[in-house]
């Protein structure tokens, strides 16, 4: 079976939320009928033909080509299978997700991972602000830019950064430390298309928090 496949016809002027393109969601239909969906619980909505074509079989792998910033929710609640995305997201990437992983090859908006469960998403660009918020386990990396307020309100779970960004007064620095699991984790990723592939040092500037949600969250920094 070859993925299930998003082509964006053109750019959207409006935010489109994209919460039902998602294993769960699409988990035996055909494109057939999938192109014939509402992208929202109401008659009149868009329909998935009005934004994209469809093409593939496997529901369990999907990829979205020529994504913008103006497709929101991508894999909210999903709890199987893998998406890719080879562009841009908006906002709310992986909200609420339960398991499974997201790889975006460009940038996303705010919020992603809002209150992730479990799993694994890793952005080669930048991220907007409250990356991770209100995280409860999981894990995100960011090869690019954070925006402000990563890990804000996380309860558990790690944010993998490579710079530095804005952080909330609630979340504490742990200092510098060489963590050999990180090798293990950064092999896990070999399978994955993502630019953490070339990232091979153990080295981070560790930060705890949130500490007004019980401190058992971590950004890792890597040097």
């Amino acid at each position: 079976m070859t993925a299930l496949t998003f082509t964006l016809k053109k750019n959207p002027s409006f935010k489109v939320d994209c919460r039902k393109l998602s294993p769960d969601k699409l988990g035996g239909l055909s494109v057939t009928e999938i192109i014939k969906l509402n992208l929202l619980n109401q008659n009149n909505s868009p329909k998935v033909a009005d934004f994209f074509e469809v093409s593939g079989t496997d529901t369990e792998q999907i990829i979205f080509k020529n994504s913008t910033s103006q497709l929101d929710y991508i894999g909210y609640k999903m709890s199987r299978g893998c998406i890719t995305i080879e562009g841009d997201c908006g906002n709310f990437l992986g909200a609420n997700m339960r398991n499974g992983s997201i790889i975006c090859q460009g940038t996303a908006g705010d919020r992603v991972g809002d209150q992730l469960r479990r799993g694994l998403i890793l952005i080669d660009g930048s991220a907007g602000d409250y990356c991770g918020s209100r995280m409860i386990a999981g894990t995100i990396g960011v090869y690019g830019k954070a925006g402000n307020y990563a890990g804000f309100a996380m309860r558990r779970g790690t944010l993998l950064l490579t710079k530095l960004p804005k952080l909330h007064a609630t979340i504490q620095d742990c200092g510098t430390h060489s963590l050999p699991f990180l090798a293990l984790l950064f092999q896990s990723f070999k399978p994955l298309k993502s630019a953490f592939n070339h990232v091979k040092s153990q080295r981070v500037q560790r930060y705890a928090g949130d500490l007004a949600c019980g401190g058992n969250g971590e950004i890792l920094v890597i040097i």
